[in-house]
């Protein structure tokens, strides 16, 4: 698979602009002065709204209390009762004054009436409400109290917005402020994370075993560094890849090329047995001992064949099983009553089989005997005289076998290295009792083909030895119904 273009290095890469770093600054500054310019546009579009329906509300309230004003202003304890009162349900600050001098007769305004009011004395003298809209503060009402009988204005009432009247607009402005804020915040973590969680599961299917996965980016140049990163992900899965694969195949093309030499020392092997055997009768007694030490020397060489042999069958079944990693159609499978399996392999190394009841399951055969021959041949070199038992189960998900001896067992800091390539335990792998440390890494490979696992336990009757428990799934190569 191509790779993208190396990423620059040294000064070149320290020089370069922090993409991620503009584009968090410049969505910060955008996020602010979007939401402060909502913000301040709907607190003032609020305060509009509130002061003009505040001031219609306020003009028919005067209009209806017109007439008791005007009772009242000779009685100033009972005016001010009423203008009190009045302020408080209007959310306002009521003061009347007089209509010539603007001396306060009653009311929490300011002690005379404000200067603008009489500039607008002759439309007051017609009895005609003034809005005063000054520069800073809400508007200003000037309402005159007209006395028809007498055909002049007897005094007026100043009406002022209440300061709580202001919370309301700035309330909705602080919580639209907000709101953009968390927008904009959504908006650039929304694209961190999905690019990231891209990654992670870019890199658990990798981990997994896809080699050939790789992480899906988004066309033309990168944005920022997350970006960069993806990019190099690519080119480091590449590079593991081209790396794994190479190596995988090279052990397979050595071994398989060990065959043909280890097969003809095999003749020659039999051979040269054959041949001492027919010279056994000719040998007088002074030359017998040299003839028994060849004979044990030749048998020695066969058992060493034999190993190398296992050796090479078990590096081309791993290479083959590395090769294909996570492809379940690299394996032949067929349907196969796990039990059945379970006792011709057992019979070779007397063992017990207990199975609850017949299971059948897709599995390659060869591979699962292959996984159960090491099982019970590790279990033997572990107790020579001791019992070996092959418990099978299942459950609607997967298929649990477990192979359980009366050795010394695994102690628990080595059941997981165990499974490591060339790895023997020396208390019941040493070398002059078998085994070359590919037994348990093959059974762990052939297990996870199956889409199971392979974990080494103490036995679960808390008696000596060890348990090896395989699973394999029931849905590998699962036909439609």
């Amino acid at each position: 698979m191509p790779s993208d273009a190396p990423p620059p290095t040294g000064d070149a890469e320290r020089r370069r602009p922090s993409g991620l770093f503009r584009r968090i600054l410049i969505t910060f500054v955008v996020t602010v002065l979007g939401s402060a310019g909502a913000g301040a546009a709907g607190a003032w579009y609020m305060a509009e709204r509130a002061s003009q329906r505040w001031v219609g509300h306020t003009l028919e309230a005067l209009s209806d209390e017109h007439d008791t004003l005007l009772a009242d202003l000779d009685t100033p304890r009972e005016l001010d009762q009423r203008v009190a009162s009045l302020g408080a349900a209007l959310d306002a600050r009521l003061g009347i004054y007089e209509a010539r001098g603007g001396r306060r007769l009653a009311g929490d305004g300011p002690p005379f009436a404000p200067h603008r009011a009489r500039r607008f004395a002759a439309r007051i003298d017609h009895g005609q409400p003034t809005i005063l809209r000054p520069p800073e503060g809400g508007p200003i009402i000037v309402f005159p109290l007209l006395a028809s009988e007498e055909g002049r204005v007897r005094a007026v009432v100043v009406a002022t917005l209440g300061e709580k009247r202001w919370w309301s607009p700035l309330l909705v402005s602080g919580l639209v402020t907000l709101v953009l804020l968390g927008l904009g915040a959504r908006v650039l973590s929304r694209s961190f994370t999905l690019r990231l969680g891209r990654l992670e599961r870019s890199a658990e299917r990798i981990a997994g075993g896809d080699l050939s996965h790789r992480v899906e980016l988004d066309p033309g140049p990168p944005a920022d560094e997350i970006d960069d990163l993806g990019r190099a992900f690519n080119r480091m899965a590449d590079r593991v890849q081209h790396l794994l694969v190479g190596q995988q195949a090279l052990l397979a093309n050595v071994s398989h090329e060990l065959r043909t030499p280890i097969a003809r020392i095999k003749v020659l092997l039999e051979l040269l047995e054959d041949r001492v055997e027919s010279l056994a009768p000719t040998i007088d007694t002074a030359g017998r001992g040299h003839l028994e030490r060849l004979q044990r020397g030749l048998a020695d060489m066969t058992r060493d064949t034999q190993e190398i042999e296992s050796l090479i069958a078990d590096l081309l079944t791993s290479g083959r099983l590395e090769l294909r990693a996570g492809e379940p159609a690299g394996l032949e499978l067929q349907e196969v009553e796990i039990g059945a399996l379970c006792r011709t392999m057992a019979e070779r190394f007397a063992a017990d089989v207990v199975v609850d009841a017949p299971i059948v399951l897709r599995v390659d055969a060869l591979l699962v005997e292959r996984l159960l021959s090491n099982l019970l041949s590790n279990a033997r070199r572990a107790c020579p005289d001791g019992a070996l038992r092959v418990l099978v189960s299942a459950d609607p998900e997967r298929v649990t076998l477990a192979v359980e001896d009366e050795g010394p067992g695994i102690p628990p800091e080595h059941r997981e290295a165990v499974f490591e390539p060339f790895t023997r335990l020396d208390a019941a792998r040493s070398r002059d009792r078998g085994g070359v440390g590919l037994g348990l890494y093959l059974c762990r490979q052939i297990a996870r083909a199956h889409g199971g696992d392979i974990a080494a336990q103490a036995r679960a009757d808390g008696r000596s030895g060890a348990r090896l428990l395989v699973t394999l799934s029931r849905h590998l190569g699962a036909r439609p119904v």
